[in-house]
């Protein structure tokens, strides 16, 4: 199981915002947008639906953008996915017959739940904090590598 795109750019905008959030600057969707090399369309679809749902917040005007009105360390990464894409997946049959159970199992239902019970633990587990902490480290990125042009001469 894959996140769905909206989810990942989710994720990766609500890291964002916690970053900019823990030196107490709101960003725009724009900033986020081309920080993250994201359509700012889609971004502001995203980040919209997110404030509605309340897992985020904004405010208009200048100084403005997106913040987060409670700590990175009490959202967790299964309630982005919950929001945005639903646990559907997590319930699923991997080969998509209608009736895959224990009793009724399908050639990779075993393997299947074993791998989603592994990433439903993660993603309760794993907190907006955790992401921000493993980038603060240094450890983690969630911005592309930026490709450095070559500085040497051509023969």
């Amino acid at each position: 199981m894959l996140l769905s795109k909206t989810t990942e750019y989710a994720l990766r905008a609500i890291v964002y915002i916690a970053l900019n959030d823990a030196q107490g600057l709101k960003v725009g969707i724009k900033d986020i947008a081309k920080e993250l090399e994201l359509p700012a369309h889609f971004m502001g679809k995203i980040l919209q639906d997110l404030v509605r749902k309340g897992v985020i917040a904004s405010t208009k005007g200048p100084g403005g953008g997106f913040f987060l009105h409670r700590p990175a360390s009490e959202i967790s990464i299964l309630e982005v996915v919950r929001t945005i894409d639903g646990l559907e997946a997590f319930r699923k049959c991997g080969m998509g017959m209608k009736e895959c159970s224990d009793t009724h199992p399908c050639p990779l239902h075993d393997d299947i739940k074993a791998y989603r019970e592994q990433l439903l633990q993660v993603f309760s587990s794993k907190t907006i904090q955790t992401l921000v902490n493993g980038i603060n480290s240094g450890e983690y990125f969630i911005t592309n590598i930026q490709e450095v042009e070559n500085q040497s001469q051509k023969p």
